[in-house]
């Protein structure tokens, strides 16, 4: 069992001295930093938790949801277009799919098989499976 927690927090460290983790969390950091990305994330929180009280309503207003959807919706639209939120988006992206490459290579390893139908025997896929990432 402790060779097992050994190596879990090798693995750890691994990942957070991965470029793409450190591309995320410099990203993150710029975010926090910046005052209009600061100010489009809290617009977005809050136009956000507006949909959700009125979502957890008994006497639902249809037209209220309609109308703090919409305004959900246009901050959402402004949060999109800042340029370091963009790049936090993007960043957390490519740390999300690594984590499922990581996730995908220790099923195939444990159980023998993966969620998205990869074996891991890479002679009929022509290097293809960038999905399971078993072969390049």
């Amino acid at each position: 069992m402790r060779e097992v927690m050994q190596k879990a927090q090798e693995l750890a460290e691994a990942i957070v001295e991965s470029s793409v983790y450190q591309r995320m969390h410099a990203a993150e950091l710029q975010v926090n930093k910046d005052e209009a990305a600061v100010k489009a994330v809290a617009e977005f929180v809050e136009k956000r938790q507006a949909v959700e009280t009125v979502l957890a309503q008994s006497d639902m207003d249809h037209e209220q949801l309609a109308r703090v959807g919409e305004e959900m919706e246009e901050a959402e639209k402004r949060l999109n277009e800042v340029p370091l939120v963009k790049e936090m988006q993007e960043a957390r992206k490519e740390f999300t799919q690594m984590m499922e490459n990581v996730n995908r290579i220790l099923r195939l390893v444990v159980t023998g098989e993966t969620d998205d139908g990869c074996s891991g025997d890479c002679s009929g896929c022509s290097g293809g499976c960038d999905g399971c990432g078993g072969c390049h």
